[in-house]
């Protein structure tokens, strides 16, 4: 017989080993929810159905002078023996301006309506019950929108064309380009907007009923399929630029893709992207011309058929005019995001990142390095000198920084943004995240309370960060964007920072009108500052205007440029631009309900999905049956990202229910004994 202390030793053993067999059996279904590369479907029931709908994507860029041009095509072909609905939550560039949308069913072409969201909404609710097809296309963020197709037939194609435009960004003599191809899981804080029904389900289960699934409120989750090599076809794209800016290109390169590029005559490139699975990152696409133009600005202008003119004006001092003034002492706070979001390369990069920042203080500078997840990590209590001691014990934290925890970016404001005038330096704060976060509103207007004489720098890190808001946030934040995609972009990228924040900048730019009386209508507004080699982009209602001068404040004094309205080149869409540009500038620093009228007035009058509009496309010509099958396409995980979604808490569940086993475990012991 076995002794009383082997008794309690076998239980335990046996306890362990049942531990350990049921978290291996959790952890092994977790992995295999999460790497299933197939579109998962259920019925108005609930029940699982077979997937059968195939997403593909084709994108067509034509770049002429500053403006790029695109036309969105998503293919929805259902290969079930049944009708379905389709859904797919997809993300374009943070400041395009959709303004049309076409539906193509066979040889038929549906022209998509604007109208009031709510509107178009219920519409597209009464022709699904009514089994016609018909398209929605809203905008959940200016950088992420959502496609509903109705009543999708077996065996039919539907194809949902969009088109937008953007400006190009100009940098340091170079051009540049981004499309992006996926979304990177947001983190909802706690504290933030109420959950509505379609927030609460699991991200791959819709259980609502065929006619209110893609009804539409609050915040529409993504799904992902985490495998790049999946046998479907569903993360089929393909990508064609043209490019027509009338100069000759030294350097045409893509930072993180594959391509294809013909020139076909003087000036004029073709770009094709030319790599099978590439919607896991970002696609960045830079170019230069052979000589830099010695203007200090440009301007292009547009009039509508109803008299009314647009200028675009891009001012692009020389960088003389900086690296001559003297530089000040400065105030280094670096904010870098440690949430579970940042986990793999991200994380990597934003080491490396901080690694060089540190580098490259100079001894009058002082400053300090604040982790945060949900909660804030400080390297110390206040700013500290730049010396060895200090930068050493700086690399020190920075090395042993670990992601994990969710993205509480307003409690990381708190801390570093006072609202004071800080007399006798500049004060800069460089916020490193991949800014996954869902309440980027409530953000944008607790910086602007809170900035004072601070100015922030957002560096966006990852292979598919929230530009979104990181450009949003900069824009409020009297700062400047930088994107930071691979590990080999850290050192130019970070070096570039640098040489903005190290020298003054252009503050209190203004546009006025030569006309006394008159008083221009300019967007973005207030202007940012301009800093080194970066320009600034200003749509302008010009009128009856003849001249305007553009206004500024620099370390020698006044600066004024005047510019001769009638000298402008012709471009088309600038006046859908100065209309994208406004809805921006009121939504940015304004309520959403105290500015919704005039935002749904501009986007209906300039054909241009706001928050408060939506595209509608309806077939009248009924279907035989209504669909009772929705679906919702999967969005690929991006690149680098090594954990399944962003955590509300501190701790991964697995090791909460890892813990939880166990201590059930002791506790049974303990009862035994």
């Amino acid at each position: 017989m076995l002794s009383k202390p082997s008794k309690v030793l076998i239980r335990s053993r046996l306890w362990l080993r049942g531990s350990l067999f049921i978290f291996i059996v959790l952890v092994s279904c977790a992995s295999h929810a999460n790497t299933s590369p197939e579109l998962t479907m259920f019925d108005s029931k609930g029940a699982m159905a077979a997937p059968g709908v195939i997403l593909k994507s084709d994108a067509t860029m034509t770049i002429t002078g500053l403006i790029n041009h695109v036309v969105v095509t998503q293919h929805y072909r259902n290969e079930n023996p049944f009708a379905v609905n389709a859904r797919y939550v997809f993300p374009l560039a943070d400041e395009s301006a959709v303004h049309a949308m076409t539906m193509q069913i066979g040889d038929r072409v549906i022209k998509g309506e604007i109208d009031k969201k709510v509107q178009a909404e219920l519409r597209f609710q009464q022709a699904q019950q009514a089994g016609q097809q018909a398209a929605l296309v809203r905008q959940q963020r200016s950088n992420m929108f959502v496609t509903n197709v109705a009543n999708i037939g077996p065996g039919e194609e539907v194809q949902i064309e969009l088109k937008y435009q953007e400006v190009i960004d100009y940098r340091s003599g170079t051009f540049a380009l981004r499309f992006p191809t996926t979304i990177t899981p947001r983190y909802h804080p706690i504290n933030g907007v109420l959950q509505t029904r379609e927030q609460s389900e699991s991200p791959r289960v819709a259980k609502q009923p065929a006619a209110t699934v893609f009804t539409p409120s609050g915040w529409i989750t993504p799904i992902y399929s985490s495998s790049s090599h999946s046998d479907t076809a569903q993360s089929e794209f393909s990508l064609t630029i043209n490019i027509d800016v009338g100069l000759e290109l030294v350097d045409i390169q893509s930072k993180y893709h594959q391509i294809a590029i013909e020139n076909s005559a003087f000036g004029q490139y073709q770009v094709a992207l030319n790599e099978p699975n590439a919607v896991d990152r970002d696609f960045l696409l830079e170019f230069k011309p052979l000589q830099k133009e010695q203007a200090q600005a440009a301007f292009f202008t547009e009039q509508l058929n109803n008299g009314e003119r647009f200028g675009l004006l891009m001012l692009l001092p020389p960088d003389d005019h900086f690296t001559q003034t003297q530089r000040l002492a400065r105030e280094m706070i670096f904010v870098v995001d440690t949430s579970g979001s940042m986990h793999g390369q991200s994380m990597e990069q934003a080491k490396s990142a901080l690694h060089y920042a540190l580098s490259l203080l100079d001894s009058n500078d002082s400053f300090n390095i604040i982790g945060f997840d949900d909660q804030i990590m400080p390297m110390s209590n206040k700013p500290v000198p730049a010396n060895d001691f200090n930068l050493r014990r700086a690399e020190r934290f920075v090395y042993n920084l670990q992601a994990d925890g969710g993205t509480e970016i307003k409690g990381a404001l708190d801390a570093v943004l006072d609202g004071r005038e800080h007399l006798g330096y500049v004060r800069q704060v460089v916020f490193l995240t991949d800014g996954s976060v869902s309440n980027e509103d409530a953000l944008f207007k607790h910086i602007n309370a809170a900035l004072g004489d601070s100015r922030l720098f957002t560096v966006g890190i990852g292979s598919a960060p929230n530009s979104y808001f990181m450009r949003r946030a900069a824009d409020v934040g009297r700062g400047t964007f930088t994107h930071i995609g691979s590990s080999a972009q850290v050192q130019p990228k970070m070096q570039q920072l640098f040489d903005k924040l190290a020298h003054p900048a252009i503050t209190q730019l203004a546009l006025i009108s030569d006309a006394v009386s008159q008083q221009l209508e300019y967007w973005p507004s207030p202007l940012p500052d301009l800093y080194f080699s970066e320009p600034v982009m200003v749509a302008v209602k010009l009128d009856n205007q003849s001249a305007i001068t553009l206004t500024g404040q620099t370390a020698q004094g006044p600066l004024a440029i005047k510019l001769n309205t009638q000298q402008g080149q012709s471009a088309q869409g600038i006046a859908r631009l100065w209309a994208r540009q406004k809805i921006k500038s009121l939504l940015l620093y304004n309520q959403q309900q105290q500015v919704k009228a005039q935002v749904e007035s501009l986007a209906l009058e300039h054909q241009l999905l706001s928050p408060f509009t939506a595209f509608i496309a309806i077939e009248q010509t009924q279907s035989s049956t209504v669909a009772e099958h929705n679906v919702q396409a999967a969005n690929q995980l991006p690149q680098g990202l090594t954990m399944r979604l962003p955590q509300t808490d501190g701790q991964s569940r697995l090791h909460i229910l890892l813990g939880c086993v166990l201590l059930a475990g002791f506790v049974v012991l303990r009862l035994k004994k």
